[in-house]
């Protein structure tokens, strides 16, 4: 098990959490300027399932950053909607080969569905990036945090704020991601070491607000005896819905999100005092993926395995900032972002050092540029490695 140590400066470090499919497709084509010919990076993103906030922010991210200096000038941002199929993200794919594209960044729903297309385009000389979720096909770049130590992290500190003991309601994410099967090994790993806590049902929320509170809804109703939330996304929602019907707060472990964040200040900034431990699957992952494909397409070597540092804190940390971690901007230190500035749901790791648009990008998709990005290398908690790695509790990143 890892050991995580108190953050003093959380903001700077960043999960469905992720939270669908979608893919990127970066190729050369040749534009005309009023001073003459250009070569631009011709770039498709195509969109299957948008039904949470997670997938519609790491587009947004994306959209601002081809937006910005100097990607506008090089980038040409093309969008695609391919659905929630599989089946049809692998037509797409293999169509976008045959174009010629030249790089493609893929949400996948599946870390194997795709290696054989995946194969057929690094064949044909085809950049692959994955991110959030991984492939495992050898030639792809994936871009990612550890998913098992989101659930060990989140999980640890549900079992303890439960005293060892009662039952809890386990919303999971997208089935067959290697999201999902990180974060609910690491909680059946942590719940085997804590014989006094049992799962009182699971249920779909597909890091959805709307679909996790449902899911939430279904095992409460029949379990109103519950003690404890393990969310891979949800806690503010459900938490909110608990209040409004005048049920008692419940210990919740779960992802990165605003609401969430906001329920955790003390009362007196507003907050609910809820008892919460919040990670995160940065959704600016999206954006990093982007950056990497065009240093690759210019030449540049990128590393195969990023790995994510694994923005994280509860309660305690937040309210111990005080007011410094209410604002507008992560880069000066912002992890609760007020209702006014924000929407519901929305995911607070859309920055760290290693991208650089803001609140703005992440809400609207317009360039918000607040930083200039920094190699993992100058990053701490971020590491590198020449292809994806695996052990027995992880789908990559051990």
């Amino acid at each position: 098990m890892k050991n995580f140590k108190k953050l003093k400066f959380i903001g700077a470090l960043g999960t469905s959490a992720a939270l669908c499919m979608s893919v990127i497709v970066v190729s050369f084509s040749s534009a005309e300027s009023a001073g003459g010919a250009t070569t631009k990076f011709k770039i498709a993103l195509s969109l299957s399932y948008t039904g949470n906030d997670w997938q519609s922010e790491a587009a947004n991210l994306i959209k601002a950053e081809a937006a910005t200096a100097p990607y506008k000038d090089i980038v040409s941002l093309h969008t695609d909607i391919a659905g929630a199929d599989v089946t049809n993200q692998i037509k797409v794919i293999q169509n976008e080969i045959a174009a010629g594209y030249k790089a493609i960044i893929v949400y996948p729903i599946s870390p194997t569905a795709l290696n054989a297309t995946i194969a057929q385009a690094c064949k044909a000389g085809v950049a692959v990036f994955a991110y959030d979720s991984l492939v495992t096909a050898p030639c792809a770049y994936n871009v990612h945090i550890d998913q098992y130590a989101w659930g060990i992290y989140t999980s640890t500190w549900l079992a303890t704020a439960m005293g060892g003991k009662g039952t809890i309601a386990d919303i999971t994410g997208v089935p067959g991601t290697t999201v999902d099967l990180d974060r609910q090994k690491a909680l059946n790993d942590v719940l085997a070491k804590n014989p006094g806590i049992t799962i009182a049902g699971s249920a779909n929320g597909a890091w959805a607000q709307a679909q996790g509170l449902t899911a939430f809804e279904s095992i409460y109703t029949a379990h109103p005896d519950i003690t404890g939330i393990y969310a891979e996304a949800g806690c503010g929602t459900i938490e909110e819905w608990l209040q409004a019907n005048n049920h008692p707060l419940l210990p919740c472990a779960g992802e990165f999100e605003n609401n969430t964040h906001l329920d955790m200040l003390s009362t007196a900034l507003g907050g609910l005092n809820l008892q919460s431990a919040s990670a995160g699957s940065p959704v600016y992952s999206g954006e990093l993926a982007f950056i990497q494909a065009v240093q690759v397409l210019q030449g540049k070597k990128v590393a195969h395995d990023t790995i994510l540092p694994l923005p994280h804190f509860d309660t305690a940390d937040l309210q111990a900032l005080g007011a410094k971690a209410v604002g507008t901007n992560p880069a000066q230190g912002a992890l609760a972002f007020p209702a006014k500035d924000a929407v519901p749901g929305m995911f607070g790791d859309f920055w760290s050092p290693l991208v650089e648009q803001g609140l703005q990008a992440n809400l609207h998709g317009t360039s918000d540029k607040i930083s200039t990005a920094k190699p993992c290398s100058a990053v701490p908690g971020c590491i590198s490695h020449s292809k994806l790695t695996f052990g027995g509790n992880w789908s990559g990143g051990n």
